[in-house]
Parts: structure tokens; C-alpha cells; sequence
């Protein structure tokens, strides 16, 4: 291949016309030294980055290795290893998409095909005027700048799926980045290549997407799943994978949403899954997406430390249903890096939907106030902050509501019971408005027959309350005959919510 200086010069001065190409490496693979070494000056006159083999073999040994290579310039026949073969053996390399452009002294058109079919994205017959390279050299960056914004809009769209999902649940924005995070880690220590560590990753967004579909009773739910609640949230792997099934060309990334909850031992779910019909990205996903959960809080659960977290990973790999090798290279990752750090701020309209859900979830048919479960989700979701050395429990309890109930009705019984919970709202509220400028808050909630309030004023202020609520009550024992007795015990502020509660209603329980 000759070229004359001018242009050269001429090439050299628009090199901008490989915008994307020249951003990669150009591998340039010819066993003839001369050839090989007019074509690799030419390239670079064009500012592009140029590698070079002697042979196949050399080539596929160093494509292994540099993920930079986009394109590849071969020659037909070369021994060791020809042109033909290189194409067949790059097809089973795990690495970024790679253009190849055949040059060829053979004219034969069963040739070019065979090319063509074995991956070539061109063939040019030598010998080759410069212009014409140039010209396929453009129109392939052209081509790349397409896949590249193709690229960037699915990754784009995956994040829309991501927010979507955390729209509904608020805890899912921070779980998926994190698992992301995880994984792509995990599998950089396990040799994964960059275009598998870009797939890890986008799988990952996208793992829990099936949770759209499942309905807040369950989604939401701060407790403990029943079985049927747990039925319906296993459906979360297939409805995600349903989603992507014959719209996403990437397999590799359903198979991330469909099964990631599986295990090796066949204790997974959705198809009980074992041993090596699970593959590695899958198994990362899991170690990952186990490990996110126990360390995050979450208003059902308190978190766990890192170490402990590993520990159960270890003990779940020891009865054979995670992957060890996954789990030890966690172990040594986690020890130096927090994954609580990343952290997504969502949209100022997302937090107040969630507020409002959380609200709704919880609030008592027809009622301003709460069920008391909410007082554990707020203790363990965000915290009550408590100013002073204690709090306090107070609970008001009905007394022959059976009798009650036959002399005036189940449900005008339990319209009475609303209309006290109503007041008792209204007492907090106007004693709250009263004492605005001291630190404390008290909160009323429903349980069963009873109403729960936790107030944390001081307690000079928690008996003026105390007196108000107590007016309030006798209204309707005069009027009703619906006579309640008040339970009180003090807590430090030091103890849990959920602790405190036990006791309190342990005592209130023995008490006659």
C-alpha cells in the first residue's frame, strides 16, 4: 500500500473525522512485515491508535488482554492462525463489540462471504488506495457513534426503570445502585471483562423491576410476610423478567431479573434452579443483593454490621446456597469500602408520595389517626427523637366492651370507639399548639379496641395531658357508660420502641 506525503497531510489535518474511532485502538494483524508496517503509519498519520500482530494467534492473545481494540484490519491467509479462524475465535472472547474489516487478494465472492459470515463487518481486495480506507474508516465511525448513543439511551432507559421502581418503593432507589455497585466489584476481582462488568451492572438496575407489579399491602407491608404475602412477592422475579422477555437482545440481563433469588442447593425460587444452570453473574447478583438487604435498615428490620452480614453470607455458602468463591471476595471488598455510602436523592415529589403512602398504609379505615405500627416504622425507619431523659407509654383501655357492645350494637359500638379517637386527636393536637415552644411531641394510635399514645414532654406537661385526655374520656363514659382505664409507665430514652412496647403491654396484660 503506498501513499503519497500530500495526502497524508491532507488526512492528518481532518483526523476529527474519526471522532469515535479514534477514541479506541485499531489492531492491524499482517504477517507481511512491510504491509504491516505501511498500513499501521498510515492509520496513525490519521491520529488513530494502532497495535499490530504478526499472526492470528498473536492477535487473539493480545485481544484477550486490551479491552481498547474496536476495530480489527486483517489479512486473509497468514499461518498459524488465518483471518478466517481469528474471526471464529474472537466470537467466543467475553469483550466490547469488535468491527473487523478484512483485506484480501482474493476476489472470489464465496470468499467475501465466508468472511462476512464468520464476523467481518467488511472486506476490501487488495491492494488499497488510502482513500478507500478512509472512507470505510468514516462511515464505521459513524456507525459506532450510533451504537454508542444506542447504548447510552438503553442505559438511560434502565435508569427510568430503576426511579420508576423507586417511586413505588421508596428503599429500592438505594438497594439497586448499591447491588450495582456490589456486583461490578465482585466481578472485577473474579476477571470479568469490561463489556461483562457493563452487563453485571445494568442487570443489576433493573434486578427488582418486577416489584412495580405487586400491590402496596404486600410491598410495603413493615412486617413479617405470611404465606400468602410471600406467594405473591416471589412473583417479582418472573413479571421483571416478562418485562425485558423479546424486547432486550441480552440475555444475560433477564436472566439477572428471573433469577436472582435462586440458589445453588435448589431452595430458590422461581424454578429451584442448582449448581451450574445458575451462572456466575447470576450468583454474584445474589451474594450482592443478599448482602445490600441485611446491612440496609428498612422499617421492618433493624441493620446488621458488615461482619455480621458476612458471616451469615459464609454460613449460607457453607450449606451450599450461595457461591463461597463469591462470598470470600465480598468479604475482602466490604472490609475496606461501605456500600451505605451511595446514595441516590430522589426527586422532591418522590419523598413527599412516600410520605403521604406511608400515611395512607397506616392510617385507620375512615380515621385521622394510626394503627400502632406506625410507631415501630417510625422508630425504625427514621427515628423519634426523644429531647429529654425518658418517654412515655400510655395506653387507654375499654372496660366491658361486650356488655357495651350488646346493649348498643357492634358497629355504633365502634363508631363511639372513632368518635373518642377523634377527640382524643383533637385534646393532643390543642395541647400540642399550647405548649409549641417546648421540646416533645405526643402521637395517638389505634390498637384493636384501644388507643396507644406515646408522649415524650416532660413530665409536668404529660400530666396536665394526661388530665385533659381524662375529661375527654369521662364525656363518654356519662354519656355511653363507655368507661376507660389509662395504663402509664416511663421508658429511658435509651430503650428501643419496640422494646418498651412489649413490656408496657406485658404489664398492662398482668395487670387485673
Amino acid at each position: 500500500m503506498n501513499a503519497s506525503n500530500n495526502y497524508n497531510n491532507y488526512c492528518h489535518s481532518i483526523s476529527s473525522d474519526f471522532p469515535t474511532l479514534a477514541k479506541y485502538s485499531i489492531l492491524v494483524v499482517e504477517d507481511e512485515a512491510l504491509e504491516r508496517e505501511l498500513l499501521t503509519t498510515q492509520l496513525t498519520e490519521w491520529e488513530l491508535h494502532v497495535k499490530a500482530a504478526a499472526d492470528g494467534r498473536e492477535a487473539l492473545s493480545l485481544l484477550k488482554e486490551d479491552d481498547t481494540v474496536r476495530l480489527l484490519i486483517t489479512d486473509m491467509q497468514m499461518p498459524n492462525l488465518g483471518g478466517l479462524g481469528l474471526l471464529r475465535e474472537i466470537k467466543s472472547l467475553a469483550r466490547p463489540k469488535l468491527y473487523s474489516i478484512v483485506l484480501s487478494g482474493i476476489r472470489d465472492r464465496q470468499t467475501m462471504i465466508n468472511a462476512l459470515k464468520a464476523g467481518a463487518t467488511d472486506y476490501m481486495v487488495k491492494p488499497c488506495h488510502p482513500e478507500q480506507i478512509f472512507a470505510r474508516l468514516a462511515v464505521l465511525d459513524q456507525i459506532m457513534a450510533l451504537e454508542e448513543g444506542y447504548q447510552s439511551l438503553v442505559r438511560a432507559l434502565f435508569d427510568v426503570m430503576g426511579d420508576m421502581l423507586g417511586s413505588r418503593d421508596i428503599y429500592s432507589l438505594d438497594h439497586s445502585l448499591r447491588v450495582a455497585a456490589i456486583s461490578r466489584r465482585i466481578g472485577l476481582h473474579l476477571g470479568l471483562s469490561s463489556e461483562e462488568l457493563k452487563t453485571l451492572e445494568m442487570g443489576c438496575l433493573v434486578h427488582d423491576i418486577g416489584k412495580v407489579a405487586i400491590p402496596d399491602d404486600i410491598l410495603l407491608k413493615p412486617g413479617r410476610f405470611n404465606y400468602v404475602d410471600r406467594q405473591i412477592m416471589q412473583m417479582h422475579p418472573t413479571i421483571g423478567a416478562k418485562f425485558l422477555d423479546g424486547r432486550y437482545p441480552d440475555d444475560r440481563i433477564t436472566e439477572i431479573i428471573l433469577y436472582h433469588h435462586e440458589r445453588l442447593d435448589g431452595s430458590g425460587y422461581p424454578s429451584g434452579l442448582k449448581g451450574d444452570d445458575i451462572g456466575l453473574m447470576v450468583r454474584i447478583v445474589s451474594v450482592a443483593d443478599v448482602y445490600e438487604a441485611l446491612i440496609a435498615k428498612r422499617p421492618y428490620k433493624a441493620a446488621m454490621t458488615s461482619a455480621q452480614a458476612i458471616e451469615e453470607l459464609r454460613d449460607e455458602a457453607r450449606k451450599g446456597r450461595l457461591d463461597k468463591s463469591v462470598v470470600d471476595v465480598l468479604g475482602k471488598i466490604v472490609a475496606s469500602w461501605d456500600p451505605l455510602t451511595i446514595q441516590r436523592h430522589p426527586y422532591k415529589e418522590i419523598d413527599l408520595l412516600e410520605s403521604f403512602r406511608q400515611n395512607a398504609y397506616f392510617r385507620e379505615p375512615l380515621c385521622s389517626f394510626y394503627n400502632y405500627r406506625y410507631l415501630l416504622t417510625l422508630d425504625k425507619a427514621i427515628g423519634l427523637t426523644v429531647c429529654g431523659p425518658e418517654y412515655y407509654m400510655i395506653l387507654v383501655k375499654f372496660r366491658d366492651l361486650e356488655q357495651i357492645n350488646r346493649r348498643w350494637g357492634y358497629l355504633k359500638v365502634d363508631q363511639i370507639l372513632d368518635e373518642i379517637g377523634e377527640g382524643l386527636q383533637q385534646t393532643i393536637n390543642d395541647f400540642a399548639k399550647a405548649c409549641d415552644k417546648i421540646e416533645g411531641k405526643a402521637l395517638l394510635f389505634r390498637m384493636g379496641t384501644n388507643y396507644l399514645i406515646f408522649v415524650s414532654y416532660p413530665l409536668d406537661f404529660l400530666r396536665k395531658l394526661s388530665g385533659q385526655i381524662r375529661i375527654h374520656l369521662d364525656t363518654y363514659k356519662s354519656q355511653w357508660g363507655l368507661e376507660a382505664k389509662s395504663f402509664f409507665e416511663p421508658f429511658p430514652s435509651s430503650c428501643s420502641i419496640e422494646h418498651s412496647l412489649n413490656q408496657f403491654l406485658k404489664t398492662v396484660a398482668a395487670s387485673p
